[in-house]
């Protein structure tokens, strides 16, 4: 059976030693084939990922979309700088692709931070995940898994669920393909995003306002999902000409034309 359990840990405010943290709420706790589902903000926080609006200068393409999407101009300009490519937006939102992700915003979160302060995504968070898994492997003798998460939207759909970033030490996404259903139906396209499910899991316990739980332990899965591998953001993704929404979505604009 698979268990979950909150790890609260103190509030940051500046750039600290994640695995010193970590260390002092886990020593003792770990079990090999553990799992660590770690919240992007707590990891970006730690690399000081913080940045103050105000010591932002705004481009004219900034100012541009600042204007269109009523959005603060200094935000615009850290969301070009963020993001792949931004794709459009809504007042207040800009949508955009990093690494593979479709985000608003580039993921860049002005929650649970200081007012006129913004949180960046952490710089390499497949690297992130990497040197945590292998700093509790020299410090506790115990190997885990480390998913990095953070929340999304879905097209369509009210609130938020979870999404992984980046994982290491799990087989984070599963080909189902060529296996059969119950009825013995060959699956053609079946992939599992397990990081994914356990992320929207961890979600329930991280919570998104005041709880201070950035860490959720996953004690139970099964073993043969530990490997030692790594997956970035991309790993993740999928091109637009293979996403059924984005492709629709242009069938359909395409069509009101």
């Amino acid at each position: 059976m698979v268990s979950l359990y909150p790890v609260q840990m103190e509030r940051a405010s500046s750039s600290f030693d994640i695995i010193s943290a970590l260390k002092s709420r886990l020593a003792g706790k770990l079990r090999n084939n553990d799992l660590l589902v770690i919240s992007s903000k707590y990891v970006a926080m730690s690399e000081g990922r913080k940045v103050s609006l105000k010591t932002v200068k705004p481009s004219v393409h900034a100012r541009r979309l600042g204007k269109r999407f009523r959005m603060s101009e200094r935000l615009c300009e850290l969301v070009i700088r963020e993001s792949d490519r931004v794709i459009g937006g809504v007042p207040g939102f800009l949508l955009t692709v990093k690494g593979g992700l479709l985000t608003p915003n580039a993921g860049i979160d002005k929650s649970n931070v200081e007012h006129g302060m913004v949180v960046l995504y952490p710089r390499n968070a497949s690297a992130s995940a990497r040197r945590i898994r292998e700093a509790i492997k020299f410090e506790f003798g115990t190997s885990v898994g480390v998913v990095i998460c953070d929340s999304r939207l879905m097209p369509m759909r009210r609130g938020t669920t979870g999404v992984a970033l980046a994982a290491s030490g799990l087989r984070a996404i599963l080909d189902m393909r060529g296996k059969s259903d119950l009825f013995g139906n060959r699956l053609k396209v079946t992939t599992q995003a397990v990081a994914d499910d356990i992320s929207s899991a961890s979600q329930l316990l991280m919570g998104e306002s005041n709880e201070s739980v950035p860490v959720v332990l996953v004690r139970g899965l099964n073993e043969g999902l530990f490997e030692d591998c790594d997956y970035t953001s991309s790993d993740f993704g999928i091109s637009a000409d293979e996403c059924v929404y984005v492709r629709s979505f242009g069938c359909w604009f395409r069509s009101q034309g």
